[in-house]
């Protein structure tokens, strides 16, 4: 099951960045080309064109096109809840990397 996630959330980051840098191409594109009949004051042509863009944007970039929809998952136990950032870790597995001394400058705290 957890290969399966692991797995399933690699494509998603990959279609992902995919997706982002056609997006960011297309809108370098589209303020250009904006721009340009701006200056012309062409006015039903730039209509037509924020049309035929609106329409390529709504069909390409429906699936995971924010960032905060991916998962942060730990890289030894995969799993998705409870990740420490510094070290891409889950809270149970940073505990017993500490426990037994696989990170320095952490001990556990006894009282």
């Amino acid at each position: 099951m957890m290969l399966y996630l692991k797995k399933k959330d690699s494509k998603n980051r990959s279609d992902f960045y995919k997706i982002e840098k056609k997006k960011i191409i297309l809108k370098y594109i589209f303020v250009q080309v904006a721009n340009h009949f701006k200056k012309v004051k062409n006015l039903s042509v730039l209509n037509k064109i924020l049309f035929s863009f609106s329409k390529i944007f709504q069909k390409k970039f429906l699936n995971f096109n924010s960032k905060t929809k991916l998962f942060r998952r730990c890289i030894v136990s995969n799993r998705n809840r409870g990740n420490l950032r510094p070290y891409n870790l889950s809270r149970i597995v940073l505990r017993n990397f500490i426990q037994f001394g696989f990170i320095p400058g952490y001990k556990k705290a006894i009282w």
